[in-house]
């Protein structure tokens, strides 16, 4: 008789951790759907739901690997564990030894809830020097929050739990409606549609959700702060600002004010390619209209001027009194466990750990605890890096970083780079030990993400194949092996450390399934008790939220925030222009693959084989490109080639390409990495002054057709 059972989990095929139900027979996944009895509702999408061919895909690597001929050559010889992370420990003692701990990098792709590992086992070795993709995505909005209110967390309320939903949302370079994010969910912002008076999206394209928005902003990539900082000017000289929250709990207001007034609506309309009347009403709806939210996406944070941009929004956000009420931005009370994040917090920071860090010099912001992946990357490609041994997990750092023709030269300049990760990418190729990983249907792990007011089980359902181990075991034993003190005995200890502050243990957890602060749990108003600090306010410098950032003062950066012009533009390079006339953007969301993943997952590919590259209909006839045709892409840097669809819903004077393109199927060790993949044209030459963040949705290229 066959045994049936079905097992509670949790994905995280993206930063969503959708609850879900998986039904096993004999050994083998049947069927996988979501979980109504958690907080997301029982829904899914189709990447989680595509697991199933993941976990059984005939590619996936299953036995530590080492390589026996030259790099990316493609030579490998199986070894046993025991080996592969003896050979790590002793590359990682030796280059301790003779350069000092700041000499190993330990890297990190999107993390999905594994990033509290990655920084534990590089504090533990003595190491800041962290690369992750952090400073482009989601880290400058956690560091932004932190200087302007002085806790580092903002969050969409979409929940209703203080009584009201959001009225006025804007959602700003962002599709949460097709893939979940960071301590957000497309489940809890689709619902909160419903009660939703005016939805304002900006997006240099048609979204799914632009067509029953109230506004569509059709803006200029790389031209967001100045519309933010329009939408002040508008809101503060018409007097639409909340003025108890102004008066009482911010600092600097007058400084803003009067930095505003140059960024008036006409100037703004054409930095921006807006309306002047658009931009009106923007700025008046989120207002009036209140509650309100903004949903912040990835692609500010992967411009130059990102941290202004940022800064400029938060203070719109705080202007309008959008700031901890219910149905604005809010601060989420986490899990009795506390932030899971402490699990590496707990290992100091030292000085000198702070002294290694590559690329301080080039963001200071952002340096604070990790590496400025370019900065890493340039060392190694002068011969003068301080990086000497690589420790890569999960990310593919040659696929997502700005420049490829200089990434790839770069890694072959390490003295030892291993690599985790389920498929032979091309990272993969160019490592000297490849180790086999578990997918997340094969794990027992703590789901976190940036922390939420939620925390959830990650149950293992199957054993994964051949000898491949969970993220989490390979840093616990490489850790034990290089930092013993820190780590534990086995994978249930460590879960159970993390656990202890909800006094519950691993098995406990999981078959309780989440932890979770809802409804009455979480606490409102925080600034007007004695949460942050005795008698109210705000955890900063002033005690007030900060306009005028006392802490970048401090530091020599401008305090207020401004708008600047893309280092590569129309308008501050002219003459490149007239070479390279359109603007280019790379990453739009689609809800079938996450950054570089899923290429190789059958069901997934189907929905799109070929990358695509959004082109105007006009532009593209002045071009002489059909929809379909294969088009060249070309930057200062380089070409690349993506198959045009013509798109009326974007403007004639922008292109929109697919980013972090490679073909699994084509052989290694690039797999196709050079054919489609827009890093090749990103420029790393133009960097945020705070994060370090490179132009990588705001370039300048030209378009013509492939003969």
């Amino acid at each position: 008789m066959s045994e049936r059972k079905i097992i509670k989990t949790t994905c995280k095929s993206c930063h969503g951790g959708c609850g879900v139900l998986v039904t096993v027979e004999d050994g083998a996944i049947t069927h996988i759907e979501g979980n109504p009895d958690t907080p997301t509702w029982g829904t899914m999408c189709s990447k989680g739901l595509s697991s199933i061919q993941h976990i059984n895909h005939p590619d996936r690597l299953k036995y530590p690997l080492k390589r026996t001929g030259e790099r990316g050559e493609g030579k490998w010889q199986r070894i046993s564990w025991d080996e592969a992370l003896d050979t790590i420990a002793d590359k990682m003692k030796e280059s301790i030894e003779k350069y000092g701990p700041s000499s190993i990098a330990v890297s990190q792709g999107t993390g999905r809830g594994y990033n509290r590992y990655t920084h534990r086992l590089a504090r533990s070795i003595g190491t800041a020097n962290i690369i992750t993709p952090g400073y482009i995505c989601h880290s400058p909005r956690i560091g932004l929050y932190g200087l302007v209110t002085g806790y580092g967390r903002l969050y969409c309320d979409y929940h209703g739990w203080g009584g009201e939903f959001p009225k006025t949302q804007i959602s700003w370079a962002k599709q949460l409606e097709i893939s979940s994010a960071d301590a957000e969910m497309a489940v809890w912002y689709l619902n909160s549609l419903r009660h939703v008076k005016n939805l304002i999206v900006v997006d240099p394209r048609e979204t799914a959700l632009s067509s029953r928005a109230a506004l569509w902003l059709q803006i200029r990539p790389g031209t967001d702060a100045a519309l933010a900082l329009g939408m002040i000017n508008i809101i503060i000289n018409e007097e639409l600002y909340d003025k108890d929250f102004v008066e009482n709990w911010t600092y600097g207001f007058d400084k803003l004010k009067e930095r505003v007034q140059e960024y008036t609506p006409e100037r703004v309309a054409e930095i921006t390619w807006l309306s002047a009347e658009d931009i009106i009403k923007a700025a008046r709806a989120f207002a009036v209209d209140t509650p309100g939210c903004i949903q912040i996406g990835s692609s500010l944070e992967r411009q130059a001027n990102c941290g202004q941009t940022l800064r400029a929004i938060i203070c719109l956000m705080a202007i309008t009194g959008n700031i901890e009420r219910p149905g604005s931005m809010m601060s989420w009370m986490v899990p009795d466990t506390g932030l899971l994040e402490d699990f590496f917090f707990e290992i100091p920071l030292t000085d000198e750990m702070r002294k290694g860090i590559v690329g301080s010099d080039v963001h200071k912001m952002g340096a604070a605890r990790t590496a400025h992946s370019d900065s890493v990357i340039k060392q190694l490609l002068n011969g003068d890096s301080v990086v000497k041994v690589w420790f890569s997990v999960g990310g593919q750092q040659i696929l997502h970083l700005a420049n490829t023709n200089e990434v790839i030269p770069a890694m072959l300049n390490l003295d030892f780079l291993a690599h985790v990760d389920q498929f032979m990418g091309p990272m993969a190729e160019h490592a000297d030990i490849v180790l086999p990983a578990a997918h997340w249907l094969e794990m027992d792990d703590i789901y976190n993400m940036h922390p939420r007011f939620m925390i959830e089980a990650i149950n293992k359902t199957v054993d994964p194949p051949g000898e491949a181990w969970p993220d989490n075991k390979i840093f616990n034993e490489l850790g034990k092996r290089v930092a013993p003190q820190y780590w534990f005995e086995n994978v249930e200890a460590m879960l159970d450390y993390q656990l202890r502050k909800a006094s519950l243990t691993w098995q406990e957890f999981s078959q309780k399934g989440f932890l979770a602060k809802m409804g009455e749990d979480q606490i409102y108003y925080k600034y007007k008790t004695d949460y942050w600090r005795e008698g109210g306010g705000f955890p900063t410098p002033t005690g007030k939220l900060e306009l005028f950032s006392t802490v970048l003062e401090s530091m020599g950066y401008d305090a207020l925030p401004y708008f600047q012009e893309p280092g590569e533009s129309p308008y501050s390079t002219p003459e490149l222009a007239r070479e390279y006339p359109l603007v280019l953007s790379t990453g739009y969301r689609q809800p079938f693959y996450f950054l570089s993943q899923y290429r190789n997952i059958p069901w997934l590919r189907s929905f799109q084989k070929d990358p695509i590259v959004q082109i105007h209909p006009e532009t593209a006839r002045k071009l002489g490109i059909e929809d379909g045709d294969w088009a060249w892409i070309e930057s200062p840097r380089g070409r690349i080639k993506q198959k045009a669809r013509l798109f009326p819903g974007i403007h004639p004077g922008v292109v929109m390409a697919t980013a972090n393109c490679f073909y699994p199927e084509e052989p290694g060790p690039l797999h196709g990495l050079l054919t489609s993949n827009p890093n090749v044209l990103t420029s790393n030459e133009h960097c945020d002054p705070m994060y370090g963040s490179p132009d990588l949705t705001a370039l300048l290229c030209k378009v013509y057709k492939v003969e």
